[in-house]
């Protein structure tokens, strides 16, 4: 995977991608409500990373077949306490569908269209 020069490059110290990163600051100046976790070491840094995402008010989605672990016998549990309290797990195929269609999706101010 390559930095492009028009993506934002955050270095996070510890397992949680808020913890002591300007993520927080970046996604609110941007009017984000939404965090997509993607990666390795679900049983860290993505659990971490959603779970700090949730304290802080954000919808989460974590990625159930793009997320990963160095135990295979951890993602699944895993999985399944996110889903509990902290997240929504769908399939990266779901997750592209659902923001297709957002993307696509009518800004009408939340009213339906009656014409």
């Amino acid at each position: 995977m390559g930095h492009r020069s028009d993506e934002a490059l955050i270095r996070k110290p510890s397992y949680g991608a808020f913890c002591d990163t300007p993520l927080d600051t970046m996604l609110r100046n941007l009017a984000r409500d939404t965090v997509i976790v993607t990666g390795t070491l679900t049983n860290y840094c993505c659990g971490t990373t959603a779970r700090q995402a949730c304290e802080r008010g954000y919808k989460v989605v974590v990625g159930s077949d793009d997320t990963a672990t160095d135990d295979e016998t951890r993602q699944e549990p895993e999985l399944a306490f996110l889903r509990k309290g902290f997240a929504l797990v769908l399939a990266a195929e779901e997750i592209t569908n659902r923001l297709t269609a957002a993307a696509h999706a009518p800004d009408d101010g939340g009213r339906a269209n009656t014409a």
